[in-house]
């Protein structure tokens, strides 16, 4: 069996609705192809707010706005164009930002003499784009053996780094539970530096040996500086157990593959022997496939046969491209979690260890939903269980995302601060989007005597809330609903708090430009509304030393609209 025959190509692009299939094609590597296909979309009638959801969701509105510009700028309305605009030039600036601080913490590592490899990140985007804009940076990430965290962890909070994990977890993870990572923000930044080691990189079914790796380094030069980064080799293999980490969610993972094998001469029988000796060999064909298959990575015909003559390989590439195909807002389930971890394994007896270890072994996630004494901690492996079956269901029918974003509660501090910030006074009516235990609804009833309704997917969380007001004495002044933000009719508001996250801020939007008045305020705190300039911010420093960022944007309507708020770009006339 060769390469998905083309039938089944334009099959899937049927399927694939157009918002994200233009996504998808400016991914793609270049040819003539691409280039038509391009124009083609752009003169169908697309919804282009759901492109820029798209495009923000897959990390690619770089590369979407530059293909939109090169193709027929004029074929997007004005204001979305600037919308993009805008999403790319915050992408862009965050990138460089991220570049000075990965540029800051490696010499950090490097004068201390504890050898820390940047990955991902600035190093990929410049070893597989030569460019800090095309590749969009979330996190920076340092690989170093385990037995140098203390070290690490100390020379950084020396430095102004603040650690967001269990300081427990330092030296336990030595010989115990370690955490999925160790996590830092800098004093007064909001970028985010985790260290990973070989006991955190928890989805390799084989124990990294790190002195392998780093044996094969090599040097990059950015920016007049060098440093030392994984060879294209170590970094193919850790891409691709990372994207089948996640289910290849992102259409960006793809790319950074696809990319890498473009930009880079690779050694294929090194490469394989990698996979290999790391038990990944399947998770790397199958990222070898997507990669040739949906971005147009060349291949030598080797690979390429011995991807497509694997019926695993093949199921997986299936199961893949059916969550963009079929255009699907869900989740597997924890049953078809777990058999798309066995048909990725080498082998089935080791899969079958490695599935076990996964579901049993608490991760810091676990540890934070229950606080056990230490004499009952062998019950986060039931802890564990519970929580995925919670979480994910468990996948009989493969239902729609339960959460707009994870329940994070806001710091007793930033309450009223946000109140503040907003400006809520008696005669406001404040909505909450992602509420979950209720304590700025609460607090708006109770200080500024308002009307306040708090809005939760999570009936968890409804709970906690709807009990967090009976404490205060104000069932009789707020609200709460068990539903989502997506859906619920939230237009009698004059303050909507979001209590979201960035790409779920970008999934209402739509329906804030569509029921708030002209006056109504909307108050994020961390998270931007991408292509929306706010009116203001105000950035803080909390309590334990980490960063905050309030944002506020104040819907502004000419006087004749009544039904619809003009969602106001950078650079629009009626910008809010």
């Amino acid at each position: 069996m060769k390469a998905m025959p083309r039938a089944n190509r334009e099959g899937l692009k049927r399927k694939m609705r157009p918002e994200l299939e233009l996504v998808f094609c400016s991914a793609r590597i270049q040819t003539p192809e691409k280039e038509g296909r391009i124009k083609e979309l752009l003169a169908a009638r697309l919804n282009w707010s759901e492109v820029l959801e798209c495009a923000v969701q897959h990390k690619l509105a770089p590369v979407v706005y530059e293909n939109v510009c090169a193709a027929d700028p004029g074929s997007i309305p004005k204001g979305q164009r600037e919308s993009l605009a805008q999403v790319a030039r915050d992408s862009a600036k965050s990138n460089l930002a991220f570049l000075n601080e990965m540029l800051h913490v490696y010499w950090l590592f490097e004068k201390a003499r504890i050898p820390a490899i940047p990955f991902k990140g600035p190093a990929l985007a410049w070893l597989a784009y030569r460019n800090f804009t095309h590749r969009t940076c979330v996190d920076l990430d340092f690989v170093m053996p385990q037995r140098c965290i203390p070290e690490a962890v100390s020379l950084l909070q020396t430095t102004g780094y603040i650690p967001h994990f269990n300081p427990a977890e330092v030296h336990a993870g030595l010989h115990g539970a370690a955490p999925g990572q160790y996590t830092f923000t800098r004093k007064g930044r909001q970028l985010s530096v985790e260290l990973h080691t070989e006991r955190t990189l928890r989805y390799f079914s084989r124990p990294l040996h790190l002195d392998d790796l780093n044996s094969r380094t090599i040097p990059l030069e950015i920016g007049g500086q060098a440093i030392r980064t994984f060879s294209a080799e170590d970094q193919l293999v850790m891409l691709c157990v990372h994207g089948a980490k996640h289910f290849w969610e992102r259409i960006s993972w793809i790319a950074d593959i696809a990319y890498l094998v473009t930009a880079r001469e690779i050694d294929w029988p090194l490469l394989m022997k990698i996979a290999a000796t790391m038990g990944s060999a399947r998770l790397l064909l199958l990222g070898l496939y997507l990669a040739h298959e949906m971005i147009g990575a060349p291949l030598p015909q080797d690979i390429l046969d011995r991807a497509s003559e694997d019926n695993r390989v093949q199921w997986l590439a299936r199961k893949v491209t059916e969550q963009y195909a079929e255009n699907l807002g869900s989740q597997m389930g924890v049953f078809p979690r777990a058999i798309f971890r066995l048909q990725s394994s080498d082998g089935y007896a080791g899969g079958l260890r490695q599935l076990i270890r996964l579901s049993v072994s608490p991760t810091e996630s676990d540890r934070q939903k229950i606080r056990l004494p230490g004499i009952f901690s062998p019950l986060y492996t039931v802890v564990r269980l519970f929580r995925l079956m919670g979480e994910y269901g468990l996948g009989l029918n493969r239902g729609v995302k339960p959460e707009l974003s994870l329940h994070e509660a806001s710091p007793p501090e930033t309450v009223d601060e946000m109140l503040r910030f907003a400006n809520v006074s008696p005669g406001d009516v404040l909505y909450d989007l992602g509420c979950g235990d209720g304590r700025i609804v609460v607090a708006a009833a109770e200080k500024c005597e308002i009307r306040a309704v708090g809005v939760d997917i999570n009936p968890k969380r409804i709970s906690e809330a709807q009990a967090f007001a009976r404490r205060h004495g104000l069932e009789d002044r707020v609200q709460f609903i068990h539903g989502d933000a997506r859906i619920v009719d939230f237009s009698e508001a004059t303050v909507v708090k979001l209590s979201l996250g960035a790409d779920s801020n970008q999934r209402i939007v739509d329906r804030l430009r569509a029921q708030l008045c002209s006056g109504a305020r909307i108050i994020s705190r961390n998270f931007e509304i991408n292509g929306w300039a706010p009116e203001r911010t105000e950035e803080s420093i909390l309590a334990n030393g980490a960063p905050t960022i309030l944002y506020l944007w104040t819907i502004k309507k000419p006087k004749q609209e009544t039904a619809e708020a003009t969602y106001s770009p950078p650079g629009a006339s009626a910008a809010g």
